[in-house]
């Protein structure tokens, strides 16, 4: 139970903190706390998050390769131990949710915060020509792309909730987050929405997922002209400013990739873009193959693919559900920076545990009389 507590009041906590953190304050103190205090008391009352951890394996090898190559490298230890902290992080928020006693309140957290962020965005938005304004640029942490995440607790939240009151409002609460979607005007954001529907519809029945892209198709190159002004006035096409430089950087690091291609540059290795010196980028796998080259990158997909079995055996209402998440979350964080989020990658951990926790056919008879 008192997993549960922490991992829900972490994820409630996330509220009162700032998406890119200048260093530690108190209330990111606590909620790092209160991930730690989740984690390891998942790891501790639970075989199955023991279990589910060790598929994390793979990870260790490559963090421990990642380290000595940045160590021979001459690679900043501080910056090594910051690119690790996330792996650690998704691993906490993964025993949390894979140990979490009512993991439904976890999914609640989560879609709380996802509503809350999002209508503060839409509510600090001066006009909604979205051809001008976004709701990312009056409100950062749209940035760190949890509506997504939001969206999947909605929907998964409505395969279990039995109370026509709470339905209504997972319902509405998937409603809003769409337009929060939309008015944040993310092309990793709206594509990564997009294809989480067309991976559940896929899923559920592949003939209709079949006939949707086709009739896509055909329409795209029907109205091309139609949709080419439309995505040069709301995707921002047009503007090729942060296109380029985000294509540069990727460039970069594939680059440095090919002049070591085993190992890759290591932890804490940082290239300079534009006169700037980072240590991330905006794609997560070119992000991987920089520092961690090829055997790197593999041990960190072998996990993955873990994960992608064990999902496979939930129930197919279900199963759809969580694809079309997984989806939509992973195109985005390989557009943007946000696999480095602090308060994204744990919150992803907690709410892949607690579906795999959900999905179980001992927990489904549980959590449905829990719910009803």
């Amino acid at each position: 139970m008192f997993t549960t507590v922490f991992a829900a009041a972490a994820m409630v906590l996330t509220l009162a903190l700032p998406p890119f953190p200048q260093g530690l304050t108190i209330p990111i103190t606590m909620y790092l706390l209160l991930v730690v205090l989740a984690g390891f008391g998942g790891f501790l009352r639970s075989s199955a998050a023991r279990a589910q951890v060790t598929l994390l394996l793979p990870w260790v090898l490559a963090l421990i390769v990642g380290l000595a190559v940045g160590t021979i490298g001459g690679n900043s230890l501080g910056q090594s131990l910051e690119d690790a902290l996330s792996y650690v992080l998704f691993a906490l928020g993964l025993c949390a949710g894979r140990a979490a006693y009512r993991p439904l309140w976890l999914f609640a957290a989560v879609l709380l915060v996802a509503v809350v962020d999002g209508v503060a965005s839409l509510y600090l938005m001066p006009t909604w020509d979205l051809s001008r304004y976004r709701s990312v640029y009056n409100y950062f942490k749209m940035a760190i792309g949890h509506p997504l995440v939001g969206l999947f607790c909605a929907a998964f939240l409505l395969h279990f909730v039995r109370n026509r009151t709470l339905r209504r409002v997972c319902s509405l609460s998937h409603a809003v987050l769409i337009v929060v979607v939309v008015a944040t005007v993310s092309r990793g954001m709206v594509l990564g929405m997009t294809l989480g529907w067309l991976t559940s519809l896929t899923v559920r029945s592949p003939r209709k997922g079949a006939l949707v892209v086709g009739l896509g198709v055909i329409g795209a190159v029907v109205f091309a002209t139609v949709l080419s002004d439309f995505a040069v006035t709301y995707l921002r096409l047009g503007q090729q400013g942060t296109v380029d430089a985000r294509v540069r950087e990727i460039e970069e690091c594939l680059h440095i990739f090919a002049e070591n291609p085993i190992f890759g540059a290591g932890l804490g290795a940082e290239l300079e873009v534009d006169g700037h010196h980072a240590s991330y980028v905006h794609n997560m796998v070119a992000y991987h193959l920089w520092k961690f080259g090829l055997v790197g990158s593999a041990l960190f997909a072998l996990p993955v693919f873990s994960l992608a079995r064990q999902a496979m055996r939930a129930p197919q209402h279900l199963r759809a559900t969580i694809f079309a998440g997984a989806a939509a979350v992973m195109l985005y964080v390989v557009t943007a920076a946000s696999y480095k989020s602090y308060i994204l990658v744990p919150m992803v951990g907690i709410v892949v545990g607690a579906a795999l926790q959900v999905s179980l056919p001992a927990r489904q008879q549980h959590v449905s009389k829990a719910s009803s």
